[in-house]
């Protein structure tokens, strides 16, 4: 397909990504349905170059606001996806490029000139390459004041300082400021500018093996073999991070039950719970089941796990997984809102895991959309709502129990505030460093805060989504 197609076709994509209360890969994935008739090749670009934008939709927009009127009509979506393409090398994503060349049949080492070759088609003629090259000055001088504001204490910002800022992180400005200026967890500015620029990069997928039917050198060698690019977690003593997209479900190891999606920092929520082997454990928000099935495993299938949820389609697909791994301790439970506990639900656990509904800020690498539509509002009712959580399902941990409370968000208000809040309102629970728990297991984790017992994962200093982990324990 042309290159200029496959721009038509992005910008439609884009157009219905910003448009959707869906998540974009919902999108994209009906978009492919509908159209049967894209390639392998074809699709790779659109996916890659609709979720890069979203991604740095902030830097764009600024950077677009600036450059002179365009010679011809182009639709918003068409002007975002070709500054994306051309600036790619300089936000992260090279690739795009070559993406490009690669759907549009074209050769390797047009790739330079590919980006003005499609401009100066769309009607812009000689003019398009000045018009490009205005676009790269553009994002340089983001990038040069963005250094210079470093240096002074954001407190001493005004408001276009403000705005600035939040435009060469591509993050909204009110999410920057809750970073910086928290009683809890306050991050610096440049520090907040490296966790943006690794949540503007792309994620790549991870596994997690079950133990119980094979080791993760087995699965490593296996997948060599195969030709798939894979590498052993850094952190999590059963991960696999491949390099490649892959299609993993409809593999044997997959089908089999040896693996199962699971993010890294997803896979650390079962060691900080640290299960022996005897324990009844709780997972109160257990959706699909991937910490369900990771607990099982530690416990090697001879505990008693009681997984529930709110959401009837999720947990069909927990009892799927339960199935596929063969597990005999998973009893999975549907909770109706306002409703009593079934019948035959127990009174007392060893450890309860809240992996709480959250804002996901943490993910946005993978949901970028989600950056753009937080509002103070909603994560003001998520805050709400896990507090709840925590004060009506604590009760149900014996004395001496665990309580596992987690969050795939790195906004303090629903992490280190909903802690210290449960705490004030609970005496007889105490937090637990989480950090020697974890060095029990064999995992060494470079501590993003060390004067905070809890754990927070940042894909800046880990290479995982942004997660939150806090351990604490009942007294009596």
């Amino acid at each position: 397909m042309r290159a200029e197609s496959l721009l038509g076709h992005a910008s439609e994509l884009l157009g219905q990504m910003l448009r959707s209360a869906q998540p974009p890969d919902a999108v994209v994935q009906d978009y492919f349905r509908r159209r049967s008739y894209l390639g392998s090749k074809e699709r790779r670009f659109l996916a890659e170059a609709t979720f890069a934008t979203l991604r740095c939709l902030g830097v764009l927009r600024w950077c677009l606001e600036r450059q002179p009127s365009p010679p011809v009509p182009c639709s918003p979506e068409w002007l975002l996806l070709v500054a994306m393409g051309y600036l790619g090398a300089r936000l992260g994503h090279p690739h795009l490029g070559l993406a490009l060349a690669q759907a549009s049949q074209r050769a390797e080492e047009e790739v330079d000139q590919l980006w003005e070759e499609v401009v100066a088609s769309a009607g812009w003629g000689k003019q398009a390459r000045a018009w490009l090259e205005a676009l790269w000055q553009q994002v340089c001088i983001v990038e040069r004041e963005l250094q210079l504001l470093l240096d002074r204490p954001f407190h001493e910002w005004d408001e276009a300082q403000w705005q600035l800022f939040a435009a060469g992180c591509s993050f909204p400005a009110w999410i920057l400021r809750r970073w910086m200026d928290n009683p809890w967890a306050a991050l610096s500015s440049r520090h907040v500018v490296q966790l943006c620029r690794a949540f503007m990069a792309p994620a790549f997928p991870c596994l997690r093996v079950n133990t119980l039917r094979a080791t993760r050198d087995e699965v490593l060698h296996a997948m060599r073999q195969r030709g798939i690019g894979a590498a052993p977690t850094p952190f999590s003593p059963v991960g696999i991070r491949l390099w490649q997209r892959t299609a993993v479900h409809t593999g044997e190891l997959y089908r089999s039950g040896v693996l199962e999606v699971q993010e890294e920092a997803s896979q650390l929520v079962g060691y900080a719970v640290a299960p022996e082997a005897e324990w009844r454990l709780w997972d109160a928000c257990a959706g699909a089941g991937g910490k369900t099935l990771h607990l099982a495993m530690l416990q090697g299938d001879r505990g008693e796990i009681w997984a529930t949820d709110i959401d009837a389609l999720r947990l069909r697909a927990l009892q799927h997984r339960v199935r596929r791994a063969r597990l005999r301790s998973v009893r999975v439970r549907l909770l109706r809102m306002g409703a009593n506990f079934p019948s035959d639900f127990p009174r007392r656990f060893h450890a309860l895991l809240v992996d709480a509904p959250c804002s996901g800020i943490g993910t946005v690498r993978r949901t970028p959309t989600l950056k753009w539509r937080l509002t103070p509002e909603a994560l003001h009712r998520h805050r709400q709502r896990q507090l709840h959580l925590l004060h009506q399902y604590a009760e149900r941990v014996m004395p001496g129990g665990i309580l596992i409370y987690a969050t795939c968000s790195v906004m303090p208000e629903e992490n280190f505030g909903v802690v210290e809040d449960f705490l004030a309102h609970h005496p007889e629970w105490e937090s637990e460093p989480l950090e020697p728990i974890f060095r029990t297991a064999g995992i060494e984790l470079p501590w993003a805060l060390p004067q905070r017992a809890e754990c927070l994962l940042l894909p800046s200093i880990h290479g995982t989504d942004g997660f939150f982990i806090a351990r604490l324990r009942r007294r009596r």
